[in-house]
């Protein structure tokens, strides 16, 4: 079981169903988001708490917010919190790798896809058991530490995931052709 503290960055839907999954294991989550409002709803479901105001340091910072500021996100909180394993849970993988790729922290990035959602969003949709039987890519790079590598499988069993070690740009084109083109032709 994963000892946390963990910080999630962004509580719609996946940050909110991860809170509340972990929160169930009690495991402290602290949760932050760029709209006030949603970061309080979350917390008002039992997602999370708010951050400490004095200084402290998550051993696990996930990054659950939309994939176009996924890299912007991973980069700012690799520099806030210097002891942290940072993940994200964004749909795309490769484009944050590139993004980061001359970040001086990036070994402590390691990226996941937890395959899983709903028809719905936001926090008000979120569900403890989102994760519960689904896939949980990692996508460890050469240089990532094993004990990180095992952290994610840790908190993906935490989450009743079934985790499994995808490289970046492979997870990208499969989830492109089971997932991204048929929503594409289903919206069209």
């Amino acid at each position: 079981m994963h000892a946390g503290p963990v910080l999630i960055i962004g509580s719609g839907l996946l940050g909110a169903s991860l809170g509340l999954r972990l929160r169930l294991r009690d495991i402290p989550v602290y949760l932050e988001d760029a709209s006030p409002l949603a970061a309080a709803l979350a917390r008002d479901l039992g997602a999370g708490e708010e951050p400490p105001e004095d200084a402290w340091e998550p051993s696990l910072v996930v990054v659950a917010v939309p994939p176009d500021v996924t890299a912007q996100v991973v980069s700012a909180a690799l520099e806030r919190f210097p002891a942290a394993l940072v993940t994200d849970v964004a749909s795309v993988k490769a484009a944050v790798e590139d993004r980061l790729a001359a970040h001086p922290q990036r070994a402590r990035y390691v990226g996941c896809h937890p395959m899983a959602g709903r028809e719905r969003s936001g926090a008000i949709a979120a569900d403890a058991d989102l994760f519960e039987g689904r896939p949980w890519v990692i996508c460890p790079r050469p240089e990532t530490r094993e004990e990180d590598i095992a952290r994610l499988r840790t908190l993906a069993l935490d989450c009743g995931a079934m985790p499994i070690l995808v490289e970046a740009s492979a997870h990208d084109r499969a989830v492109a052709l089971v997932s991204h083109v048929p929503q594409l032709v289903s919206s069209l």
